[in-house]
């Protein structure tokens, strides 16, 4: 679809492409404000076109796929720590008072022998007051993104007999193949 032929419906569909809200995008695009108005204007088919052209314009420049979106995720949901830290036994050592404590030594993995898929894994590295510490993306929230992408996981909404609805994520065995 091309540029839209009325200048003031292009800055309209430009503006809510960027996240302006509807309302403010009407403004932008010159018109006197009105939210019935704008929201009647945004459901137009044109808009709506126009606005998913400059969406999917945008996601292609910045080479965003649906596989690079789900290989990221893969990553993230098949991280396995064990290629970030190292530890071993703990040692037992004794304070000033003789207690004793046992100590781990637990080491983090130089960056230079981390590979991309870990590295892509993990969210956050910092120095605490105890250590280090390191923290993974949320894997178990990747892996329902997967489910969801593979068909595994469906949303569902319930309307119960009194008249209240319940959104559900439901779990549907797939054969293997």
């Amino acid at each position: 679809m091309p540029i839209l032929k009325n200048p003031k419906h292009e800055i309209f569909a430009q503006q809510l492409a960027q996240g302006v809200t509807a309302e403010a995008a009407y403004a932008k695009a010159g018109y006197a404000p009105s939210l019935k108005n704008a929201q009647r204007l945004k459901s137009n088919e044109g808009i709506r076109s126009r606005v998913e052209e400059i969406l999917s314009q945008a996601a292609e420049k910045a080479g965003v796929t649906v596989e690079r979106i789900a290989d990221e995720l893969v990553k993230i949901g098949f991280a396995d720590i064990r290629k970030a830290v190292q530890w071993g036994d703990g040692v037992i050592l004794t304070d000033e008072d003789g207690n004793e404590h046992v100590v781990n030594d637990v080491r983090l993995t130089a960056s230079d022998k981390i590979d991309d898929s870990t590295a892509a894994a993990i969210s956050e590295v910092s120095k605490t007051k105890d250590g280090l510490k390191i923290k993974f993306h949320d894997k178990l929230g990747a892996l329902e993104k997967l489910g969801k992408f593979v068909g595994m996981f469906k949303d569902k909404l319930e309307l119960s007999s009194d008249g209240s609805v319940e959104f559900k994520t439901v779990y549907e065995a797939r054969p293997r193949n």
